[in-house]
């Protein structure tokens, strides 16, 4: 009995304790803690965050409401002088949930803002002023519990050096809604920079809130209208968004994706936010003259971005990926030095040391801006922690396919590039036209190198080049001059055809120097071989070649005859004595004497063919 009474006295003092301290928490003068949290919010911030004056404007609720005036919370110490306060508040009254600090958190309810000025920076090196950039995380925020905002007479201004933009806007938020208008800058381009929301009260609650963004201008602009899981929920949304621009790399000075330079472009896509993922569904659009449709899921976790998705296209120009800019660069540096076969295309993959994914990419036709035998595309990327591999990699060709992979590795230094090509079923005609000589082709490409650009790893590169043609047709002037046959070249029709036999095309490669092993084109009328090399870092030619005819000739030219220039530019020297009388009467001579040499026989070219894709 007496251990009852005694039990019953213990649980009515704790329930009144409870009560009680329920009630202070109701009544708490919330203003005496002014300095504290003044002293909190600068330790906080690095900087002196300062209250004008803090009371209560309620008397007794567990939501208590209070109102602060003159906030001023100063830029931290390397922005400087150069800006206005990070903030000024002229007036601000909240509620919150008082139990919310009981659970150790801050749950705020309502807010009143009056005459704000806020100045956001983010400078070159991409420090924020308004955030502890060394304490972001990928999964950072989530649902608010604001049930109620109202903001009147304040400004929002933007900078930021990284992307090189700027806004200035009104703010106002009441029980028409959000609005905020005003006008930007995204590197040197005007913009008019609008946003819209649902009034954020107790109508909306527990409903997505709808809301439209546009930044809108000549050179750039971005629109995207959707709903928000709740009032101003930036990480969990989805809605339609519509862009253009000049260049892509002026629309990812607003997206931040790691967009290259572009001729013009202009896309829709349905996106959508699930912090910290996005995803985007439906994208079409148009650069340059190419179209783009996809889409593509981009997650965030621990530290790194992962981006699978899939790329088509119905007509695509790679030309269409250089900006003019960089278009007037590439006719530099072609100017300085020469065209070239091998592209000056990046292959380090330092900014993508984060970022892994897997993309399928599908070109039906592929454009160019003159002839090209290359026709359509199609490839799987895949990159994990910095190694990029394009794998299976198929070019269709006017006739055939040119199929296999390329691996850019970049894990142990480098970066290094190797590339592993077959050629198949391809036709020698549609490679060069100009030369009117058709065969079936086939070969194999397979090079190591270490570079920066694919020009600069395949100048450095290991490995062997091997071609091989048969059964075509060479025009019958062409195979004589290749057999030496001078006269036979320059008395030969026109229209008239040889048989080509073969021709067998095997360069080894070390240190980025391709060497013949062998190289034969073999006819009906004369068999010729290459000796030399080729440099392949700037495609210079070094090379020599010695025909012989199958047949008598009508002027036999005796030795060798030099190639230099590049490969794109081939200059081939005719010997000085083949333009003087001497050295023609001498051709002559030999005719009618029939001291002219020995002649070729036909080639083995199986044995050839197997010896160059050994």
């Amino acid at each position: 009995m007496y251990r009852s009474r005694k039990l019953r006295v213990a649980l009515v003092t704790v329930a009144a304790l409870i009560i009680a301290a329920f009630i202070l928490l109701a009544a708490f003068p919330w203003g005496v803690l002014k300095s504290r949290i003044e002293a909190r919010a600068t330790q906080q911030l690095g900087r002196p965050v300062t209250i004008g004056s803090m009371a209560r404007a309620d008397a007794f609720s567990l939501h208590p409401t209070v109102r602060l005036a003159q906030v001023r919370v100063p830029q931290p110490a390397w922005v400087g002088p150069r800006l206005p306060d990070l903030a000024r508040i002229a007036e601000i009254e909240l509620r919150f949930s008082a139990l919310s600090l009981l659970r150790g958190g801050f749950s705020l309810e309502a807010l009143d803002m009056k005459g704000a000025r806020l100045q956001l920076y983010r400078d070159a090196k991409g420090r924020e002023n308004w955030s502890d950039n060394e304490k972001k995380a990928d999964d950072a925020g989530g649902s608010s519990a604001l049930r109620l905002l109202t903001v009147a007479d304040s400004r929002i201004a933007y900078r930021d050096d990284k992307q090189r933009r700027a806004i200035d806007a009104a703010l106002m938020v009441d029980r028409s809604g959000l609005r905020l208008s005003g006008t930007g800058d995204v590197r040197g381009h005007a913009v008019r920079v609008q946003a819209t929301g649902a009034p954020i009260d107790d109508r909306g609650q527990g409903a997505r809130w709808p809301f439209a963004v546009s930044i809108a201008g000549d050179a750039v602009g971005l629109d995207l209208r959707g709903t928000m899981a709740g009032p101003l929920d930036i990480g969990h949304l989805e809605g339609q968004a519509r862009a253009h621009a000049t260049d892509l790399a002026l629309l990812d000075a607003i997206i931040e994706a790691g967009l290259p330079g572009t001729q013009p472009v202009r896309l829709t896509a349905k996106v959508t936010r699930d912090r910290p993922d996005w995803r985007v569904e439906n994208l079409k659009g148009t650069i340059g003259r190419s179209d783009i449709a996809g889409h593509a899921t981009i997650a965030k976790r621990d530290g790194r971005t992962r981006i699978d998705g899939a790329v088509r296209a119905n007509r695509f120009d790679f030309d269409d990926l250089s900006s003019n800019e960089g278009k007037r660069k590439a006719a530099a540096r072609r100017a300085r030095v020469g065209d070239r076969i091998v592209p000056a295309t990046a292959i380090d993959l330092k900014k993508l040391a984060r970022t892994d994914g897997r993309l399928t990419l599908s070109v039906r036709r592929l454009l160019w801006p003159g002839s090209s035998p290359f026709r359509t595309l199609s490839a799987t990327l895949q990159l994990e922690k910095s190694r990029l591999e394009l794998r299976p990699l198929t070019l269709g060709l006017t006739s055939g396919r040119l199929e296999g992979s390329l691996i850019v590795d970049q894990r142990q230094g480098g970066p290094r590039l190797t590339v592993d090509m077959a050629l198949r079923s391809a036709r020698l005609l549609d490679f060069f036209p100009e030369t009117q000589i058709d065969g079936s082709l086939i070969g194999r490409i397979r090079l190591t190198g270490v570079g920066g650009t694919v020009r600069q790893a395949i100048g450095k590169a290991d490995g062997a080049i091997e071609l091989v043609a048969r059964d075509g047709t060479i025009p019958t002037r062409t195979a004589a001059l290749l057999g030496q046959d001078i006269g036979g070249g320059l008395t030969a029709r026109e229209e008239s055809r040889a048989v080509l036999r073969c021709m067998v095309a095997r360069f080894d490669v070390a240190g980025g120097v391709a060497r013949p092993a062998p190289v034969i084109i073999d006819t009906s009328r004369a068999q010729t071989h290459a000796q030399g090399r080729i440099t392949l870092a700037d495609e210079r030619l070094a090379l020599s070649v010695s025909g012989a005819p199958k047949g008598k000739a009508l002027l036999r030219l005796e030795g060798s005859l030099p190639i230099n220039g590049t490969i794109k530019a081939p200059d081939i020297r005719v010997p000085e004595r083949v333009k003087s009388a001497k050295g023609i009467f001498g051709m002559i001579k030999n005719a009618i004497t029939g001291h002219q040499g020995p002649r070729a026989a036909d080639a083995d070219c199986d044995a050839l063919a197997r010896r160059a894709l050994r």
